[in-house]
């Protein structure tokens, strides 16, 4: 009599147990499908999102994420928020001009903008939208370039007992111990590379190229420096950036939601470069292969 007592109080206990864990749970759950209910019956403004926060050295992935942003016809205009202070420049460059083409593809409002810092190949990017909004104390600027030649090491691995025997070709193959000859290649290429990008900027951001010296030459400013030099077009925050977009898009008085790209995986890439050669093999069979492999004799580092 008593087990059986036990038992029903053990039951009871159980059954009270989970009504108090049903009152506690239960108006959560109703409450979180209502708003989602409600959230979805409401309409929004699209608003894509990519955060520029790394140096880059390959565009890549920003690259697909403002791809995608322009073509996905939900999406009524872009944020970019950049921070960054550099970048190779080929990677810069790449971008920026993706940017340029892809709005010409999918015209969308696509608006930079800048809190902390945001200097030479960061900069360039930036100049490619169609408008730049920073605030008063961020660092803007650092038009130009610099071409970083290898530390000389030949002392150090003297001391060591290291020795390194190279054969080359060509008078400009080896960067070891430079010559005049070769100070001289490397700065070409940091002037070229300085040209291109003074006229990208003096072209996208309609200023004079004669004047370079006071909007160019590698100079930092202030972001409401920038804003006197016609660098950036708007100096405020990131809620000046949004009503700037809401200014952009019809209906404006929507609510926004923030649609963020993430990359693939690694395993998602080379599953999907497989698919895609599996599917051109055929076609691919009667044509020649080129291989373009090289052995790298020296590395410099171009950036800006």
């Amino acid at each position: 009599m008593k087990v059986k007592t036990m038992s029903k109080i053990t039951d009871y206990t159980k059954a009270i147990f989970l009504i108090f864990i049903c009152i506690q749970i239960i108006p959560k759950i109703a409450s979180s499908i209502q708003k989602e209910w409600l959230y979805n019956l409401e309409v929004h403004n699209k608003i894509g999102y990519v955060l520029i926060d790394k140096n880059i050295t390959n565009a890549s992935f920003y690259r697909e994420s403002i791809i995608n942003s322009f073509k996905d016809p939900s999406i009524k205009a872009i944020l970019l928020k950049i921070e960054c202070n550099d970048g190779a420049a080929g990677s810069c460059q790449a971008l920026a001009f993706d940017i340029e083409n892809i709005k010409k593809q999918y015209p969308k409002p696509i608006i930079a903008y800048i809190e902390n810092i945001c200097t030479a190949g960061g900069y360039q990017i930036a100049a490619a939208t169609d408008h730049i909004v920073s605030t008063g104390s961020a660092i803007i600027g650092g038009i130009g370039s610099k071409v970083v030649a290898p530390c000389k090491a030949q002392e150090i691995l003297k001391e060591q007992n290291i020795t390194c025997e190279e054969i080359n070709s060509g008078s400009c193959k080896s960067i070891n111990s430079l010559t005049d000859e070769q100070r001289i290649t490397l700065q070409q290429l940091s002037d070229n590379i300085y040209q291109q990008f003074a006229k990208e900027i003096a072209s996208k951001r309609h200023l004079q190229l004669n004047k370079i010296d006071q909007w160019g030459c590698s100079k930092l400013f202030t972001g409401q420096q920038a804003y006197d030099l016609k660098l950036v077009d708007s100096i405020g925050s990131r809620t000046t950036a949004i009503n700037l977009i809401k200014k952009n898009i019809i209906p404006s008085d929507r609510k926004i939601e923030w649609i963020t790209y993430q990359p693939q995986s690694s395993f998602s890439r080379w599953w999907n470069s497989s698919d895609r050669k599996s599917e051109n093999d055929n076609l691919e069979s009667n044509s020649v292969s080129l291989s373009n492999s090289f052995v790298k004799d020296f590395f410099i580092h171009l950036n800006q």
